[in-house]
């Protein structure tokens, strides 16, 4: 019986000799997070993990993206991180002029990240508008991220700047079955009618002062541990770089991981 069991054990050893090796060097393994979208069947009263927001996705603040990414790899959160997408900042940086932060979405893309659309240029609440030019923008956004060769059938969500929105605007991005995410609350399409999704939507890193992150960082899982829906926790890249926004960033992240 000890023979046969010491045959088995070998096997088993040599079998995971023969795969690890392929897990750990195999250039071509990818990851499979990506299709994972913790959004996706959220109800009032679910309460998970925290989803991670991230606003003004642009060119402009692409070095503070690299400083937030390596908080959230270290954390594991990359597929429970949405990033929103400016396409023309300012009328000024266009995805298409940027290849190389163009090609920095895609990697996180393949990270595990969700890309989604926050605006077409950012300027005042460009959605409180007519469906009209609702419409336009919405057209002339998905036709510059198709051009920087992302899929906008993938593109689900949607936070208006300054969470901003005419019935009209509303209305067209519901029709394209895409969500809404407001300050407080969800609203999508289902069967055949509109749900209102109950969230807790906090951001503690608006240019947080080096002195206030302990209490900060208290009060977050305060938040998160007293609350009945959903938690997100919206950032702005450069707002959370400042002071030791990221320090927070860091502690909330691995103390909601556990």
């Amino acid at each position: 019986m000890k023979k046969l069991f010491s045959i088995f054990l070998i096997v088993i050893l040599i079998t995971l000799s023969a795969i690890l090796p392929i897990w750990t060097v195999n250039p071509n393994f990818k990851k499979t997070t990506s299709s994972y979208d913790p959004l996706a069947n959220i109800s009032s009263n679910t309460h998970q993990k925290p989803i991670i927001l991230i606003h003004d996705v642009s060119p402009v603040y692409f070095n503070e993206l690299k400083d937030i990414e390596k908080i959230i790899d270290k954390n594991h959160y990359q597929n429970r991180t949405y990033l929103f997408v400016i396409v023309n900042h300012a009328n000024e940086y266009n995805l298409k002029n940027y290849p190389k932060f163009t090609k920095y979405l895609h990697h996180l893309d393949n990270e595990g990240y969700h890309i989604e659309y926050h605006a077409y240029n950012h300027i005042g609440a460009e959605y409180k508008c007519n469906k009209t030019v609702a419409s336009e923008k919405l057209n002339d956004s998905f036709k510059i991220l198709k051009d920087c060769g992302f899929n906008t059938k993938k593109i689900k969500y949607f936070i208006p700047p300054r969470y901003k929105l005419s019935t009209d605007a509303e209305n067209v991005f519901l029709n394209k079955n895409i969500t809404i995410i407001m300050e407080y609350y969800i609203l999508k399409k289902e069967n055949n009618g509109i749900k209102r999704v109950i969230i807790t939507n906090k951001e503690y890193t608006w240019y947080m002062p080096n002195i206030v992150v302990k209490p900060m960082i208290l009060l977050a899982m305060l938040d998160y541990n007293l609350s009945k829906h959903q938690f997100c926790l919206s950032i702005h890249p450069k707002a959370v770089n400042y002071g030791n926004g990221l320090i927070f960033l860091d502690k909330f992240l691995n103390a909601t991981n556990k």
